[in-house]
């Protein structure tokens, strides 16, 4: 129990001093195993060390293309007629009841009222929502925000 707590402690000080260096540089990526003593020994599978090593590149990738801060939406209403103000609050109101918790946007561009939801990371999280979705609003479609 001791060294677990040892351990801890020496993660929390390696943490606190990168991240004082992390503050200067944003973009940087430590390694917090460095900060510890040469007596600990961390087993972790190869499958393990690829796929964060993975999601690090994926990630510097998409901040380098400028689609860091690109998310995903599901369109449920866009209309123009006659109706399509109390349409979109139907069904922003019915999407509310039906799925509360997710957020719901109401907008008007001239001459489309639209209802959109959710704000996802990536596309393919929205085409997952999006198979639920369709089975209350059928004409449901994704849409870059």
């Amino acid at each position: 129990m001791k060294r677990i707590g040892l351990i801890l402690a020496a993660l929390l000080l390696g943490f606190g001093l990168r991240a004082q260096e992390a503050q200067q540089d944003s973009t940087a990526v430590y390694d917090v195993f460095s900060a510890l003593s040469g007596n600990l020994v961390v087993n972790q599978s190869p499958e393990v060390y690829d796929a964060v090593n993975a999601h690090v590149e994926r990630n510097a990738r998409r901040a380098a293309s400028g689609l860091a801060g690109q998310t995903y939406r599901i369109r449920i209403f866009f209309d123009s007629g006659q109706n399509a103000r109390a349409g979109s609050e139907a069904a922003a109101a019915r999407f509310r009841s039906l799925h509360p918790g997710v957020p719901v946007s109401r907008t008007f561009t001239d001459p489309f009222f639209k209802v959109t939801v959710g704000n996802y990371s990536s596309k393919a999280d929205a085409a997952a929502a999006l198979k639920y979705i369709q089975q209350e609003f059928p004409a449901a479609f994704i849409v870059r925000n």
